[in-house]
């Protein structure tokens, strides 16, 4: 007969939210689990061989879990709720506290075994993570928690309504691009002015989130492009050298003569 496994309540994860359920990145976030029991009586350090936290991401909609491999720093399929109790991030014991394990997750600077971080930013709402307790007894007895809330990373920038500076994750010193960004309410990009390094030269876009954007390429051309079903409007006088212009037709673009 296999030995009792210890109940484990799921975990509660606080944190300074740059929106809901998006947590800054920046600063850490703390993982709290309430008593955990064995056959009705609740367990302090002294009668458990570990205890730790195990994360668990979602890459993209539609992936399977993932869970940390802290050994060989890679996100492995995620094998459950049998996860062994040897988790990543040690909880500390608060007796006084209503959720007394509780531990300290720092997402910032971690990476994988390819430089990749361990924790990034998301986008459209992923990748997102949950986070798992994990616990055994000195008799050999385990318990793994249900998984989370699920929560997303932005950087604590991301909650301004008007971001001015480098491009993302770059620092002013070698940035590649600058850019000035307007965000909605709800912290969506609504219009942007980003100037790329192209070389000797750079690029400039202007762009809005109806899809309008204007290009001023490194070799000097200009590109309009207006959102689909909609026009350049040129409401004053319009002098051109040569005009170039594709039928309504179809075909191949011709010159006025």
């Amino acid at each position: 007969m296999s030995a009792p496994v210890l109940a484990v309540p799921v975990p509660e994860v606080s944190y300074d939210a740059v929106g809901a359920g998006v947590a800054a990145l920046e600063k850490p976030l703390t993982v709290s689990v309430a008593g955990v029991a064995r056959d009705g009586h609740l367990l302090g350090p002294a009668d458990l061989a570990r205890f730790g936290v195990a994360v668990v991401r979602r890459a993209r909609p539609g992936a399977g879990p993932e869970a940390w491999d802290a050994e060989h720093l890679r996100w492995v399929p995620d094998p459950g709720t049998g996860l062994p109790a040897a988790a990543h991030t040690p909880f500390a014991h608060r007796a006084d506290q209503p959720s007394p394990w509780q531990a300290l997750v720092v997402a910032a600077g971690g990476k994988d075994a390819d430089g990749a971080p361990q924790y990034a930013k998301a986008v459209g709402g992923f990748p997102s993570y949950r986070f798992r307790g994990a616990f055994a007894d000195r008799d050999g007895r385990t318990g793994t928690s249900s998984l989370s809330a699920p929560v997303a990373f932005a950087g604590v920038a991301d909650r301004n309504l008007v971001v001015l500076g480098a491009g993302e994750d770059e620092e002013p010193a070698s940035a590649t691009q600058a850019r000035v960004v307007l965000k909605s309410p709800t912290l969506q990009p609504i219009g942007q002015l980003v100037v790329q390094r192209a070389g000797a030269g750079a690029a400039v876009t202007l762009s809005n989130s109806a899809g309008a954007t204007v290009l001023l390429h490194p070799d000097g051309s200009i590109e309009l492009r207006p959102a689909a079903g909609r026009q350049v409007v040129v409401t004053s006088d319009l002098e051109i050298e040569r005009l170039r212009y594709r039928p309504a037709s179809g075909g191949s673009k011709q010159t006025l003569p």
